[in-house]
């Protein structure tokens, strides 16, 4: 990087799929005393445009296919190109608060927002999930994405070993656990959905080896922790919770060394501040205060105002609920709540009771229109192996374990849910999905 005349402050873009030439390069432009810009090469071109000219690149590295795709007026080599000899070159030490990467959020919803973050709040996060030294770990999920890349860090920090794939594949992914006896595993829910299926077809994989699975950057459900366990026996299910705003591992053990509930984020880590607002003091919308948190949105004051109080505290848009014991637990998403018939509607509070029934895999529940009640819910579903179940039954199941409002008007079983670049499911696709079935 410094021999490209990348320096403090330079924005670096690395754009491909997962790779060692990828990750070092991230790595590299940070050292540079640069500010690493990850990106998701499956973003159209006019929105890596964008980000080229809001980010002001002065560099891309990428796969070699994608670099037609920038612009002509930002300088593009290819992960692979040679580099000069960099044994003699010494990394620049970061001032207090100096910039260090720049992750952008989905532009699902417009364009999309990049999140400054210090080389302090990478840090903390480091710090804080303190993975074990000599350990192997898998990563799957996309360097663009807070999840693969903070445990990627994380295990380079711990001087554990690395096992990274260009892209999840289910059974692939399960075959190097095998091969390389790994030992810790992380992902999202859907993720563990996707393998928990491929079990009749493991063969003679040894799995024994994983003894952590972490699990975040979405909703667990009791169901991928049942199947989880059973393909893992001798793993402990960890639900994760942060933003790329917040940072990750805001919730963790309890002080007083209670057992973590199943479906619990867990406890304020130490060096979190949390609070919840717009609602009952035991319930309501997540407020974080933390040194792992982002610096600002990236040329958006606005926004940035509009997310973070002057004394710090981030707005997550996560509805939670709070037990006796200071234990927190997700409810669902602000913006995803909808009204019927005069009552709110939280997805997420209809997903977890019916997802407590060992027939269902995976459940999305999404607004449609409705002339009467404003929008009404519609649930797609898909079921476990072995199992089966009504559009009635499922019914049955929300009226029995949720108000009345809550229950699902029409049920569609599908095989696999739509997944987002994330490898998160991807809801917008499926409410387009709901509304054109039902028009």
């Amino acid at each position: 990087m410094i021999a490209r005349g990348i320096g403090p402050g330079s924005r670096v873009g690395i754009c491909g799929q997962n790779s060692a030439n990828l990750l070092c390069a991230l790595l590299g432009a940070m050292r540079s005393g640069g500010v690493a810009v990850p990106l998701n090469h499956k973003l159209p071109n006019e929105t890596l445009e964008f980000i080229s000219a809001d980010a002001r690149l002065e560099l891309v590295l990428a796969d070699g296919d994608l670099q037609e795709r920038f612009p002509s007026s930002v300088p593009a080599n290819t992960l692979t190109d040679p580099v000069p000899d960099g044994s003699d070159i010494v990394a620049v030490q970061p001032a207090p608060g100096q910039a260090a990467m720049v992750l952008y959020t989905s532009g699902s919803t417009g364009r999309p927002k990049g999140v400054l973050l210090s080389h302090d709040s990478q840090w903390t996060m480091l710090d804080r999930l303190a993975i074990p030294q000599g350990v192997t770990g898998i990563v799957a999920a996309p360097l663009y994405h807070m999840n693969g890349l903070l445990f990627a860090l994380s295990l380079l920090h711990a001087r554990s070993r690395l096992v990274l794939m260009p892209r999840f594949e289910a059974s692939a992914y399960l075959r190097a656990v095998d091969k390389y006896r790994v030992n810790v595993v992380t992902g999202v829910p859907t993720m563990l959905a996707m393998m928990s299926r491929e079990r009749e077809d493991l063969g003679d994989l040894d799995l024994e080896s994983v003894s952590l699975v972490s699990i975040g950057s979405a909703p667990l459900t009791q169901n991928v922790i049942r199947e989880t366990e059973r393909l893992f026996p001798n793993a402990r299910v960890a639900n994760g919770y942060g933003t790329t705003e917040t940072g990750a591992g805001v919730f963790g053990r309890h002080p007083d060394g209670l057992r973590v509930p199943k479906m619990s984020l867990g406890y304020p880590a130490e060096d979190v501040e949390v609070r919840l607002s717009g609602g009952t003091a035991d319930e309501g919308v997540l407020q974080v205060r933390t040194p792992s948190a982002m610096t600002e949105y990236l040329n958006s004051p606005q926004k940035t105002a509009e997310k973070v109080s002057p004394d710090g505290w981030i707005d997550t848009g996560d509805v939670m609920r709070r037990d006796e014991h200071g234990f927190y637990y997700f409810v669902g998403r602000a913006d995803d709540m909808f009204v019927c018939g005069g009552e709110n509607v939280y997805p997420g509070q209809l997903e977890r009771v019916l997802e407590r029934h060992p027939a269902i895999e995976e459940v999305c529940v999404v607004p449609v229109p409705d002339e009467v009640r404003g929008e009404m819910p519609v649930a797609f579903i898909t079921l476990s192996d072995g199992h089966s179940l009504t559009e009635d039954e499922v019914k049955e199941l929300a009226l029995a374990g949720a108000p009345a409002y809550m229950h699902p008007r029409r049920v569609f079983f599908v095989d696999g849910m739509p997944l987002a670049a994330t490898n998160k499911i991807d809801r917008r696709a499926l409410t387009k999905a709901a509304t054109g079935r039902l028009s």
